[in-house]
């Protein structure tokens, strides 16, 4: 429950057209309580005139309301103790509403204790009443309808920077300051030093959040406790907990609006002090510096291998990148990082700040004594050696699990007592899907989440050692910031055949412009519109002694999971 939260919140949402009452326009862009009008319009919290209702104007009485203040795209109206029932209007619409949709109100979470109702943008309504005591669930239409609104906010775009988070999280109370946490930033490797970091501090008896970012298939993937992701009831509730605090933090102003990141990322914090996590393993979003997540106090700052990506934000060279990245390091935390050309700038900001720095390749060493296409064996040295298996793939996972191990390390010299058997079993049952994953075979299929230049190199390192000789066919998706050219002169040599698709977001490159990429390379790539389609497509191709390897950016790797595995949840 959030701070300063009483009575019951429905957030109600409509365009502000002409006809709609001056006292309802003031408080649309304001925020005030609501004035004692003896108006009929005063006397409801209802559509204006010139919206169309398809039920008639049961709504909210006017001597129940006792505030209303801008949520996003709407009103978040405070209701006085709900009496047993609350009942409103099954939909509401107007041609102002944004792309032209219906403005419908839906059943979202249900009802809390506080009798919070959540009224998003979408296509189906629900109807009739709602009753406060009966805790009704959030039903999947429900859940669509607020992950459909979630990521509208990324209308808003990438705005690094840490006031409006800062903003956010005061008026939640600062939830990030209840459990204690270690930070993970680079560029490829982040989210696998994150679960191994996670598995093993469960092993050790721990309750551990886990924040990372994007997810494969489902939003929920990114907020987990104890290896098990938020429910979408606990995300639609929370969401709906988070307005009053949005309001506040916008205040009005799109400049001031929290972008999806930072919404996620204060809903991820409030969720792990709500279930009283000990400590939270958080991965950064961009950057470092200016990311929503930075502003947690780690006990140890991790720092992953850096290449060169987002440079439009972050700049144009590693040292830049790296200067950024460093920005997650605070005074009184350790810092873990590895052997690379940007360490001297990693370890003058931790020396800066007091921060003693471990250095994967330094002192910790990892030896990869075997691997199969079932796991990896390997030896652990920092002053005295331990053998763990891993059963992620991938010649680039050795140094991921030294970063990680050295993390666990330097944790259990902060106070935590993680005993050497949490740390083998921990290593040992980790799971971190769409990394150089088998998913089936008879043909193989392979679900590979490289996204960026850095990492294209070790997927075909990886590709060469589990499957010597083979040409797999190539399932391709790639997003339009990426470079081609990378990806075409790296994979090309490899590739048999190569079957291309758009993965559903804008960024993605259409797939004529990666056809034209590898015109000199693979002759005639198939195009299909869908990853799912080119996933089939791609199985018929290989037959059953085949190799398919379906690879290009998370979305890919994502959308052909969820077809291969079937939905989860």
């Amino acid at each position: 429950m959030l701070p300063g939260s009483r009575d019951a919140q429905i957030v109600v949402r409509f365009g502000m057209p002409p006809g709609m009452p001056a006292w309802l326009q003031s408080i649309a862009r304001e925020g005030s309580r609501i004035p004692d009008h003896g108006s009929p319009a005063a006397r409801t919290v209802t559509s204006p005139p010139t919206v169309r209702e398809r039920h008639s104007a049961r709504a909210i009485p006017r001597d129940r309301v006792t505030q209303a203040l801008p949520a996003s795209r709407g009103l978040l109206v405070t209701i006085a103790e709900p009496a047993a029932t609350v009942v409103l209007p099954s939909s509401i619409g107007h041609p102002t509403g944004p792309r032209g949709t219906t403005l419908s109100i839906h059943r979202l979470g249900g009802l809390n204790s506080r009798g919070e109702i959540r009224v998003p943008i979408g296509n189906a309504s629900a109807s009739g009443t709602f009753n406060p005591a009966a805790g009704i669930p959030a039903g999947p239409m429900d859940y669509e309808a607020l992950l459909n609104e979630l990521y509208h906010l990324e209308r808003f775009g990438i705005k690094l920077g840490l006031e409006t988070i800062t903003d956010l999280l005061g008026h939640m109370g600062n939830p990030h300051r209840r459990f204690k946490t270690l930070h993970v930033t680079g560029t490829n490797g982040k989210g696998s030093v994150c679960a191994y970091v996670a598995s093993v501090l469960r092993k050790a008896g721990y309750r551990v959040g886990l924040y990372t970012s994007p997810h494969l298939v489902r939003f929920n993937e990114r907020i987990q406790v104890d290896g098990v992701e938020i429910p979408d009831a606990d995300v639609a509730r929370i969401y709906a907990e988070m307005q009053p605090a949005i309001a506040k933090t916008s205040g009005g102003s799109k400049v001031r609006q929290p972008t999806f990141f930072e919404v996620t990322t204060a809903m991820a914090f409030h969720y792990f002090a709500e279930r009283k996590v000990d400590i939270g393993v958080i991965e950064v979003g961009m950057g470092g510096r200016m990311d929503a997540t930075n502003v947690i106090n780690p006990l140890v700052a991790v720092l992953t291998r850096i290449g060169l990506e987002h440079t439009e934000h972050l700049g144009k060279t590693e040292d830049r990148i790296a200067r950024e990245k460093a920005g997650i390091i605070k005074a009184g935390c350790r810092v873990v990082t590895v052997d690379q050309p940007t360490l001297p700038i990693i370890a003058a900001q931790a020396h800066a700040l007091g921060c003693p720095v471990t250095v994967v390749g330094r002192d910790v060493r990892v030896e990869r004594l075997g691997f199969d296409r079932s796991g990896q064996r390997l030896r652990m040295d920092d002053g005295g050696k331990v053998e763990l298996r891993i059963p992620l793939l991938g010649s680039y996972q050795p140094e991921n699990a030294a970063i990680a191990y050295a993390a666990v390390r330097d944790l259990a010299k902060m106070g935590l007592e993680i005993p050497r058997e949490a740390i083998a079993a921990g290593f040992r049952e980790v799971s971190w899907p769409g990394r150089m994953q088998i998913v089936r075979s008879d043909p193989t299929v392979v679900v590979d989440g490289t996204h960026n230049a850095p990492g294209v190199p070790t997927l075909v390192a990886s590709l060469r050692e589990l499957f010597p000789g083979e040409k797999p066919v190539f399932v391709l998706g790639i997003l339009d910031d990426k470079d081609l050219g990378v990806f075409a002169d790296a994979l090309a040599p490899l590739a048999g055949r190569l079957v291309l698709a758009r993965p559903d977001t804008p960024r993605a490159y259409p797939p004529e412009a990666i056809a034209r990429a590898f015109a000199a390379h693979v002759p005639d790539p198939e195009i299909v519109p869908k990853v799912s389609e080119a996933v089939d497509r791609a199985i018929a191709l290989a037959g059953r002694r085949g190799l398919v390897v379906v690879t290009g950016s998370i979305y890919t790797a994502g959308e052909a999971l969820a077809h291969l595995q079937g939905p989860k949840g």
